[in-house]
């Protein structure tokens, strides 16, 4: 009973360990996978526009974009696409993942 209470989660049986690796470990896998690069890809596209911004006007301090634009740009870009992702994206069926 200690060792339930001290760990983070805990099953019932372990018939249940089967589905909860194969196929939540499966899926939970891809979407950190993607996750991870579209972070790469949205954090690079940002960052090469303001470099781009900042040496067209010879490195003027001039701000390329005002502060909504940089709040509306993180949230619709970084957490929309992950909630959209979570509750949308199964690649295959969970019966796929049991064979």
């Amino acid at each position: 009973m200690q060792a339930v209470m001290a760990s983070d989660y805990a099953i019932a049986q372990f018939r249940f360990l089967e589905r909860l690796l194969l196929i939540h470990g499966h899926w939970c896998y891809r979407r950190i996978t993607m996750m991870i690069c579209y972070f790469f890809y949205k954090n690079i596209t940002f960052g090469l526009t303001l470099f781009w911004f900042e040496y067209h006007p010879s490195f003027s301090a001039k701000p390329a974009y005002n502060d909504w634009y940089m709040s509306s740009y993180n949230v619709f870009f970084t957490s929309l696409p992950v909630i959209a992702l979570g509750v949308f994206d199964q690649d295959v069926s969970a019966r796929l993942c049991l064979k």
